[in-house]
Formats: structure tokens, sequence, C-alpha cells
């Protein structure tokens, strides 16, 4: 296990900041943890397996992008399924990654 160094870096007036060469062209995941903690990690990026299917795009119809629409605009009551599922697992509000 390699010890954690921390490096203290000040950024610019448009808030820019140089990072260390390890990060060069890089996917980087930040988590902003606070208004005053960012937490910056490189991704591993992991191609897909040969048997793996990439993700495929779908076209809707008008008719049916409007159906879309409408059901994220006045999403229907929570059915008994769902009303289980969040007991279970809690509500979408509930999950640590909702709060600010």
């Amino acid at each position: 296990m390699t010890a954690q160094v921390s490096e203290i870096r000040v950024t610019d007036g448009k808030a820019r900041l140089t990072l260390p060469r390890a990060f060069a062209n890089s996917t980087l995941l930040l988590e902003i943890r606070n208004d005053n903690e960012i937490v910056i990690r490189k991704a591993k990026v992991v191609p897909l397996a040969n048997d793996e299917a990439a993700p495929t795009t779908i076209q809707l119809s008008d008719r049916d992008w409007e159906a879309f629409v409408a059901a994220l605009d006045n999403p229907p009551e929570p059915n008994a399924a769902l009303k289980k599922l969040m007991k279970e697992f809690g509500s979408w509000s509930a999950s640590p990654r909702s709060k600010k």
C-alpha cells in the first residue's frame, strides 16, 4: 500500500487547476464532498468484453416521445411494488448522493 501524499495546488482566475503529470490524458472522476472539498481520481476505463453488447440508441416516434415526456412531467402514483422497494431500499431523496 502506498502512502497518500497531499499537495496544495492553487487555481487561476478561471478556477483552472494544473494536475500532476500522472493525470495527463486520463478520464477523471470528481467527487464533490462539500463546498470546500473535492476528490479527484483517475477513472479505470474497462472495455466491453467481446460477448457484451454495446449500448444501443432507440428512436421514439413522436407519439411515444410525447407519452414519455408526459410520464416524466406527471408521473403516476407509486404502485404496491414500488412502495415495497422504497421500504426495502429507501426513497431516492434519502440517498446520500442526493444530499448537498
